[in-house]
């Protein structure tokens, strides 16, 4: 429900503040007031146009902003502002509009920035506003499908439409994927063959690169490393060269050194630890020593690298070659050969997986079209009762011998509304031919046109709010009180504010708003009094042809005592 709507140097107004109340509220006043005023405040806060115009004169800009509760929230408001990444996790709604002379307009709900485009489907989902304004839903022939789809009748089958187009739409976008996708995959398979074969004919493996750059750089330093081991086994005296020189293996000098340890130790102590350390000292130079001989034996000296050396840079080359190619590092060539054969299987099979693509997207379909079937069905019962129900009502409210009918035109392909087109056609007077409601209807009757359609709507309609502007425009007597009836009604189920210059409706109202002008300063200004007891009876007496006649305060006292929730 909308709970607070502010209006700043708009019109007339130069400073308001409107509280809200659920139930049926009405706005009454004087011709030329500022009633319309606050109509337009709202439509602006709808996403209705705007014109610098509308800025109070000597102002440089004008703002309306509103709050609405939304703690009830519906699907279609909650999924619109989950697209829209408005937070409303408190149930609330505030709606901020500038209009400024220098043409820098600005919109803002819950302090997100949003293009007018955007508020306008907002406010198609929160407020039906009906008289001169073109945020009046029932002129647009797109909400005509959703009006009937939420009678009883419908709304069952409508869901299950909806989740079968959603299959079939979602099966037609994966079989279009998979022809575009073999299309292209065709497209480029000479160049696809030639590149997997060219990878795989080098057949790189992970780790190799690294692996070759390090034997690479071994076996370039093979006569270096051969002839450090061959120094090392000298100097540990195990080779031929180191005996001949003379000297005995260190070895042999560590035995001798621990016999006389030993002995030593005999006769004092303090050299036992060394025994061990001599031990050690052995076993270390015979790993050592054996270690140098396996070392010599897997280098061979240095000699018959050349070959390896030749065959790992001639290998690297190639490596390079590609990974410049592809303009990618090693690990990313494997990648692309195996995406590479992927790709080639895919095409290789296109025919087996498109027929199964094919199959799934034409029952996916002919579920579709079996759900539109059962729609159009189901809409065709609704219609029967709707059209009869919206006649019947519209006779009640001054539509003598009119009538609405609910157009119902097949469509070849399934649509998200169904494969049926509807639209309601109107006749307002008898004799006349059916006309689309736009073209046949005047802003008054629009509106009790949808004050008939949402009085049977009213449990299922989604729209929590309704504004009716101009609805008693040329209507009075009996059917003002027809009308009165039915805005009573509907505000046992949503929000309802109504401009009214009838006492009819004005007295049936929860809430009372009395729009008046005065000069203040030498400028006039357009302000709203809430009215409670004597003040709201003199207006409806007012209303009923003078505030002085003490008749005609009786019978406002009356008609406010008779309708009194």
């Amino acid at each position: 429900m909308l709970r607070e709507l502010r209006i700043k140097n708009l019109a007339l107004i130069e400073n308001l503040t409107l509280d809200f109340a659920p139930g049926f509220t009405v706005f009454t006043g004087e011709t030329g007031a500022g009633k319309s005023i606050l109509i337009g405040a709202i439509g602006l806060l709808l996403g209705e146009r705007a014109s610098s115009e509308m800025i109070r004169g000597g102002c440089e800009d004008a703002e309306v902003s509103g709050s609405l509760d939304i703690e009830n929230i519906r699907h279609k408001l909650r999924e619109f502002l989950r697209e829209a990444g408005i937070d409303a996790e408190d149930g609330s709604l505030i709606i901020r509009r500038n209009i400024s002379k220098s043409g820098k307009n600005r919109v803002h709900v819950n302090q997100v920035p949003l293009p007018l485009s955007t508020l306008k489907t907002l406010g198609d989902l929160l407020i039906d506003l009906h008289g001169q304004h073109e945020h009046q839903s029932l002129l647009n022939e797109d909400t005509h499908a959703d009006i009937v789809d939420a009678l009883p009748e419908a709304a069952a089958a409508k869901g299950g439409y909806v989740s079968s187009y959603s299959a079939y739409t979602a099966a037609a976008q994966e079989l279009r994927d998979a022809q575009r996708a073999a299309r292209e995959l065709a497209d480029k398979k000479d160049v696809l063959e030639f590149q997997y074969k060219e990878l795989s004919a080098l057949n790189p493996q992970r780790g190799e690169e690294a692996a070759l750059e390090q034997e690479l750089s071994l076996l370039s330093t093979a006569a270096e490393r051969s002839d450090c081991v061959s120094g090392i086994l000298s100097l540990l005296g195990s080779n031929d060269a180191g005996t001949a020189s003379g000297g005995e293996s260190i070895q042999k000098r560590l035995s001798h050194i621990n016999r006389k340890l030993e002995a030593l130790s005999k006769h004092d102590p303090s050299a036992a630890p060394y025994i061990s350390e001599i031990e050690s000292a052995q076993s270390i130079c015979a790993d050592l020593d054996m270690f140098c001989n396996r070392y010599l034996e897997t280098t061979g000296g240095g000699e018959g690298s050349e070959g390896r050396i030749e065959e790992i840079n001639s290998r690297l080359a190639k490596i390079q070659r590609l990974k410049k190619k592809y303009s990618c590092a090693m690990d990313e060539l494997i990648d692309k050969r195996d995406r590479l054969e992927k790709d080639l299987s895919l095409l290789n099979n296109t025919d087996a997986d498109m027929e199964l693509l094919e199959k799934k997207a034409a029952k996916a379909r002919k579920e579709c079209v079996d759900a539109a079937a059962a729609l159009t069905s189901s809409r065709k019962q609704a219609i029967q009762i709707f059209d009869k129900e919206v006649t019947r009502r519209m006779e009640l409210l001054g539509f003598a011998g009119g009538s609405l009918t609910t157009e119902l035109t097949p469509l070849a392909e399934p649509a998200p509304n169904g494969m049926d087109a509807l639209r309601f056609l109107v006749r307002t007077n008898p004799g006349e031919p059916f006309l689309p409601l736009a073209k046949t209807a005047s802003g008054g009757e629009a509106s009790r046109l949808m004050l008939a359609v949402k009085s049977i709507l009213a449990a299922h309609d989604e729209i929590p709010v309704l504004i009716f502007d101009e609805i008693d425009t040329g209507i009075g007597g009996v059917l003002a009180g027809e009308v009165a009836k039915a805005l009573y009604s509907l505000s046992a189920t949503h929000q309802v504010l109504c401009i009214s210059h009838l006492h009819q409706i004005a007295s049936v109202a929860d809430n009372h708003y009395r729009v008046a002008k005065r000069v203040d300063g030498g400028r006039t200004v357009t302000e709203v009094e809430r009215l409670e007891g004597e003040q709201r009876t003199l207006e409806i007496a007012r209303m009923l042809g003078g505030a002085e006649s003490e008749a005609a305060v009786r019978h406002a006292e009356e008609l406010l005592l008779r309708f009194a929730r």
